[in-house]
């Protein structure tokens, strides 16, 4: 139970600091000195990791961009990651100034993994990290034998308060068939520290990367019967459903192994955002709805440049944040004012020097995480 005062010692004299007041004081302070806090005492763990104080938190501080570059270390084999936060998500400006937050490295070879941002944290291959702290956490290894990795999928359970990992392996044995497929959960924090082996009961093969919204992960799949859907993966009862059918024309764009696809919230349902061809400036947008079949809500065919992807919706106006996919000569995001039709270009400042990034993601709508890792 959360203390309901505080005591302090001063003089001989002790003064009461009351709970509403030390959640008020905590509540402006910034992440990386909670943290610090956290190890105080039983009390103030107990204050900062509650639900109400972490909802309390969201409200005051604002919702910020975080971008993120890579950067390749040939000679060492390893993958240099940076993270980058703005002040704010206003696009009133022609630029967005950014505070960097930390910087780890990690293998190589994990860089093939996409990089998944939920609710303050980050999942990078075998990695989940802290970008307001820079701590990291190690997945466990799976011993697959004779299995391949399909995907990992992150996401985060706001009913548990935990971050999960879905990993799905697939049978390496000829003919295999996504009944061969298996379904493995990592939860972050638990005890003992390891992947466990769940049911599926609607046996299927991912086709994409995953959006994770209000404890559910969904992802493109077809199943064992041949159906392309949109799959639903509850993260707090860990059981797969089909949320939605995919049309014939989607099915098209996601088999042609040129074009790009990229799930957003929209308005807070999934969307399918795809370029059909890589040599031409387009996007069509997908609309998700539980129980029917997507239908195509809008393209885009006048985008500024070729390599730009769709990241999200910023307001009910239904203005849409695009990004190139590569690091160029400056961090960049475009503004899609809806209500005009017009696209502006937003430098993001960025304090590096001397620094090569090879590629850029940008994340919006980043808060701080209390989460120890």
């Amino acid at each position: 139970m959360i203390q309901g005062s505080l005591r302090l010692c001063n003089k001989g004299t002790n003064v009461v600091v009351p709970l509403d007041l030390q959640i008020e004081i905590l509540s402006r302070l910034p992440s990386k000195s909670l943290v610090k806090f956290m190890l105080v005492s039983k009390s103030w763990q107990e204050i900062i990791s509650s639900k109400s104080f972490i909802r309390l938190r969201s409200l005051i501080h604002p919702l910020r961009f975080l971008l993120v570059l890579n950067e390749n270390c040939d000679q060492t084999r390893h993958l240099s990651v940076s993270f980058f936060s703005s002040s704010s998500m206003s696009l009133s400006s022609t630029s967005i100034s950014t505070t960097f937050l930390s910087k780890i490295t990690f293998p190589l070879r994990q860089a093939a993994y996409p990089i998944y941002y939920v609710n303050g944290l980050i999942n990078i291959g075998d990695i989940i990290c802290n970008p307001c702290t820079g701590k990291t956490i190690s997945l466990p290894k799976l011993a697959a034998s004779g299995e391949s990795i399909r995907r990992r999928f992150f996401g985060y359970d706001p009913f548990n308060n935990q971050y999960k990992v879905l990993w799905i392996t697939q049978n390496l044995e000829r003919h295999a068939t996504p009944q061969f497929n298996r379904y493995h959960v990592f939860t972050s924090g638990a005890k003992p520290k390891k992947w466990r082996l769940i049911d599926c009961g609607i046996p299927h093969t991912d086709w994409s990367n995953c959006l994770c919204i209000d404890g559910f992960v969904y992802y493109i799949a077809s199943t064992d019967t041949g159906l392309m859907c949109l799959m639903k993966f509850d993260l707090s009862s860990e059981k797969f459903y089909i949320f939605a059918r995919v049309s014939e024309e989607m099915e098209a764009l996601l088999l042609r192994a040129y074009s790009s696809r990229t799930l957003i919230n929209y308005h807070g349902k999934v969307a399918l955002s795809t370029q059909p061809s890589m040599s031409v400036p387009s996007i069509d947008l997908f609309i998700f709805e539980e129980g029917k079949q997507d239908y195509k809500a809008k393209s885009f065919n006048n985008l500024p440049q070729l390599n730009l992807r769709m990241k999200c919706v910023i307001n009910h106006m239904g203005d849409i944040i695009f990004a190139p996919s590569h690091y160029t000569s400056e961090a960049t995001i475009v503004h899609h004012d809806f209500k005009g039709a017009s696209f502006k270009k937003k430098k993001v400042e960025v304090d590096v020097k001397k620094v090569e990034f090879h590629e850029s993601n940008y994340f919006v709508g980043y808060v701080e995480s209390l989460m120890l890792i």
